[in-house]
């Protein structure tokens, strides 16, 4: 079995998620038994699983403990009618029907969420003492059980989690410092097989044993895809140790200083263990030749087989070619709302193409932290009208063939993903020229441009001569399909066989 290695399966999915869905598809295809491992505990976890259609090719090492793997469907309660007739509370329902605020002589002690409006089946239920002091955090998972219990110090430290299994038995505790913010368990509790309690110090240690416990070395292999939470978790591990290679998705070097050039943190403990790996696999060849380059020079480093898989790939037979639905002057961004990728450039950009060409628009489609950064930009530029951020969406497909050309404004990349999407749309891209993954796929002048890094002026030129030139427009269209044969999935396949085999 294949084994690819992450930590969740999240609601908005980011580029490293959506490349080990797309590997497990093609692996499927082609023969090759492969599952999903995840290692962190979120009560809502089997839900987003499903939503990604992933719910049968997921191992989550807390579903694994609290022997969920069988559980379909537990029974509803009516909790309305029991804190009203048995308690005698106060039940308010909030506007938007599934949160409910409980009281009791005119103090909230309970407010709960439901999965639905028939507010039979809770998604959690918080509970306060008398002085409003937020003290128990009750997580249920969507398939009908209480998943967890959280206890609080003084309504926001977490003190003590436990953890159960849909018969209500308690598998799990973790104790926590008494500090705010802190997350880091000092201490884990794993009742095991003879009903007494293995104690682990970190979750590292935890994840190790669960590798452990459900895998062959003989059969098994380990391709790891988060090395920041996996590796250390990996090197833990004492017995049953299959081998491992590691995909490198972002960029390895941090600020380039000619007197300290150095590894970036989330990759520091794979360089310094090279030697406990199988492979690293890079998403394009700069990238593999880079980091080649860095090991050799380095005695400390040991060496270790490079290979270059794409993060991507395409079926030839699902090419969207429907260009008459391109809307003339449309730009789309498809990407999280995050400093790296520079969006307010694209902002800065399509505004003043606007005084140029007055129907040029700009969706942004994407989330993170830099929302509100980002809408106040547009609200300060007066472009409320012409560019606007959509949000995450699932439904790429109808914004990539809608558009006349996808935008790329990052400061490094490890593949960006999103570019190959985009051109097998026959959506052209233009993009700085960064490390690592634009100049590997977009061909300049025939599926879109490469433009110097931080050149808004060069980007407004090559913007504003693609929306004027339409025969321009319809050869970049054109040429798409073919410019991107080598990340066919056929050929995608081949590079990975190769990894597998030797």
């Amino acid at each position: 079995m294949y084994y690819f290695l992450g930590i969740a399966i999240p609601q908005n999915i980011t580029g490293v998620d959506r490349a080990q869905y797309n590997r497990l598809k093609l692996f499927q295809k082609y023969g090759l038994h492969a599952k999903i491992i995840t290692t962190q505990y979120h009560h809502l976890g089997y839900q987003f699983a499903k939503q990604h259609g992933l719910e049968n090719d997921i191992i989550n090492m807390y579903d694994y403990f609290q022997k969920t793997k069988y559980i379909k469907s537990y029974n509803q309660f009516d909790f309305i009618s029991y804190w009203k007739n048995e308690k005698s509370y106060q039940v308010e329902v909030l506007k938007n029907k599934i949160d409910v605020k409980v009281k009791y002589n005119g103090q909230m002690v309970i407010y709960a969420r439901f999965f639905d409006d028939s507010l039979t089946s809770p998604m959690f239920i918080n509970h306060f003492n008398r002085l409003n002091h937020f003290v128990k955090h009750e997580e249920y998972d969507i398939r009908g059980f209480l998943s967890s219990i959280s206890h609080y110090a003084y309504g926001n430290n977490t003190v003590y989690q436990e953890i159960f299994t849909p018969d209500g038995e308690k598998v799990i505790e973790k104790y926590y410092r008494h500090k705010e913010k802190d997350l880091t368990p000092t201490i884990i509790l794993l009742k095991n097989k003879f009903g007494l309690y293995d104690r682990f110090d970190s979750e590292s240690e935890l994840v190790a044993h669960f590798l452990e416990l459900i895998t062959n070395p003989e059969d098994d292999y380990f391709i790891i895809d988060r090395p920041l939470e996996i590796v250390p978790a990996y090197l833990n591990m004492k017995k049953n140790i299959p081998k491992a290679a590691v995909v490198i998705h972002m960029q390895h070097l941090g600020e380039i200083n000619p007197e300290h050039v150095r590894v970036k943190w989330p990759y520091a403990q794979l360089f310094e263990n090279l030697d406990k790996f199988d492979a690293l696999i890079t998403s394009t060849q700069h990238q593999k030749d880079d980091i080649h380059a860095f090991i050799e020079e380095r005695s400390n480093l040991s060496k270790i087989d490079i290979h270059h898989i794409p993060v991507g790939y395409i079926n030839p037979e699902e090419i969207v070619t429907e260009l008459h639905r391109k809307k003339a002057n449309r730009f789309i961004s498809t990407s999280r709302y995050v400093e790296g990728k520079q969006l307010e450039d694209q902002i800065r950009i399509v505004h003043r193409l606007h005084d140029d060409i007055e129907d040029v628009t700009l969706d942004l489609y994407g989330f993170g932290s830099q929302h509100q950064y980002l809408n106040d930009l547009i609200n300060e530029l007066g472009a409320q009208d012409y560019i606007q951020l959509k949000g995450y969406t699932n439904n790429t497909t109808d914004v990539y063939k809608r558009a006349i050309a996808s935008l790329v404004t990052s400061c490094s990349e490890g593949f960006a993903l999103s570019i190959l999407e985009s051109i097998a749309h026959c959506t052209p891209v233009f993009s700085y020229d960064i490390k690592y993954g634009p100049n590997e796929i977009i061909i300049d002048n025939v599926n879109g441009n490469l433009i110097e890094y931080n050149n808004l002026d060069e980007y407004y030129e090559q913007l504003k001569a693609f929306l004027l030139d339409i025969d321009k427009q319809q050869r970049y269209f054109e040429q798409c399909p073919e410019s991107i044969a080598k990340y066919y999935e056929d050929q995608v396949i081949i590079k990975w066989k190769a990894l597998l085999n030797h």
